[in-house]
């Protein structure tokens, strides 16, 4: 299953891929994301191939997702394939700069092991869409307010 959103955000490239690659700041926007750990210690410089393990709270549940940096070139590109039992995911965040406009583009291809799976990730498939606006929206926020919060760059 695929799933693609576009987002216009007035704000710096710069500012817009630090949402998406500082742990911290992935907390602000990425819903019931608890916590990410590196297996192998902190991120290294060389991202692609680093591996982590994000704890995400879903509902009632707190899940566990396997992941691996599979592309990194900031900041207009970070991509990532996740596992967890019941889904794999690929998910490339592509960013474009135009002046201090962001555009932001999300792929997520969603592979499932089974077709128990599959009947109930394309059953749920709307409330996952909801979340990813959700969370797109709530990037986009952050993003916009730091930076209306910093000054112009000099002429």
């Amino acid at each position: 299953m695929e799933i693609t959103h576009h987002q216009e955000i007035v704000a710096p490239i710069e500012i817009v891929f630090s949402y998406l690659n500082d742990d911290e700041k992935m907390k602000l926007w990425m819903e019931g994301l608890e916590s990410i750990d590196y297996p192998k210690g902190k991120k290294t410089e060389k991202r692609v191939g680093n591996k982590f393990i994000h704890t995400i709270k879903e509902g009632l549940n707190t899940q566990t997702y396997k992941g691996i940096i599979t592309a990194y070139e900031p900041p207009s590109l970070l991509a990532v394939k996740l596992a967890h039992p019941a889904h794999r995911m690929e998910v490339t965040y592509e960013l474009t700069a135009y002046g201090r406009k962001t555009e932001l583009d999300y792929h997520c291809e969603l592979v499932f092991p089974s077709l128990f799976h599959r009947l109930m990730g394309v059953s749920f498939s709307w409330f996952t869409k909801r979340i990813l606006k959700s969370q797109m929206a709530k990037l986009k926020q952050l993003a916009e307010q730091e930076s209306v919060r910093r000054a112009p760059p000099a002429v």
